[in-house]
């Protein structure tokens, strides 16, 4: 019986998942020790809200019929989940710096234990920053359609969440220096977030520009999200404003298609590069 037999790890996927829900415990119970962390991250959400809603919100809430708030949530929530998300990035970093990933790689363990603990740790942490954004949304007047469309919305963002992470992992697992992390993040985040359905509609773009607003997978997540929460309660006028196109299932699955691909592309990359710092 060789060690990874004996240990109950290797390459089979019941050991990968057991080995990357003991790294997940672990980080679970670091963030707990760590409650600035949660802290720093429910601030953010609190304060973009506040900021859109009441300072540039009568400026660029000039929606036909449409009560801004209630467009500005789902924007607000991806962005809440991308920005969450770089967490997982900076972490990697820091156990990479401080030497705990070179200890893992010398265990008969799963390889992408080390990046999926990681990654599932911070989905909750994520789940913890939604939940104080909506909390805020319906302080200040966010009233979804439907409740079940809404549960819907937010397994559809933290399932985004998660694949996003993995990109923020590949980039942790790469740069190896916690400052790098937010230096090499920024570019990719700012203008998928900015340049996107999250808080203007995408009509109001230039030419140009609307394209690839469109159909990036941020807006592609947003309108998907919009759709599910408020559904047939818009005029087709309305819908245009809030969705520029298409319909519920025809936005959740792109949506789908662009997290399902995501994951699998950076979840391999990860694989691949975790490999190479075993050597």
């Amino acid at each position: 019986m060789t060690v990874q037999q004996a240990t109950g790890s290797g390459d089979g996927f019941g050991w990968a998942v057991r080995d990357a829900l003991a790294i997940a415990g672990r980080n679970i119970k670091r963030l707990v020790r760590q409650p600035e962390q949660i802290v720093f991250n429910v601030v953010s959400p609190i304060m973009f809200t506040l900021l859109f809603r009441f300072v540039f919100g009568g400026a660029i809430g000039g929606l036909q019929g449409v009560n801004y708030v209630n467009y500005l949530i789902p924007g607000i929530a991806v962005q809440t989940v991308l920005f969450s998300a770089g967490t997982t990035g900076f972490a990697l970093a820091n156990d990479l710096q401080k030497g705990f990933v070179d200890r893992l790689r010398s265990l008969p363990m799963a390889r992408s234990a080390v990046f999926t603990g990681r990654v599932l740790a911070d989905t909750l942490n994520n789940a913890i920053g939604l939940v104080i954004l909506l909390i805020t949304g319906f302080i200040v007047g966010f009233r979804p359609a439907s409740f079940g469309g809404l549960l819907l919305s937010v397994v559809l963002l933290l399932l985004f969440a998660l694949a996003v992470s993995l990109g923020y992992a590949l980039i942790g697992l790469s740069v190896r220096s916690p400052e790098a992390v937010n230096a090499a993040t920024f570019p990719i985040v700012f203008p998928l977030t900015f340049a996107s359905s999250a808080f203007v509609p995408v009509m109001t773009m230039p030419e140009w520009l609307q394209g690839f607003a469109t159909y990036q997978p941020v807006s592609t997540v947003i309108n998907a999200a919009r759709s599910l929460i408020f559904g047939d309660t818009v005029t087709a006028a309305q819908r245009e404003q809030l969705l520029a196109s298409g319909s519920t299932g025809g936005l959740v699955a792109a949506s789908a298609a662009w997290t399902i691909g995501i994951a699998l592309l950076f979840g391999i990359l990860c694989t691949r590069r975790y490999r190479r710092l075993s050597r």
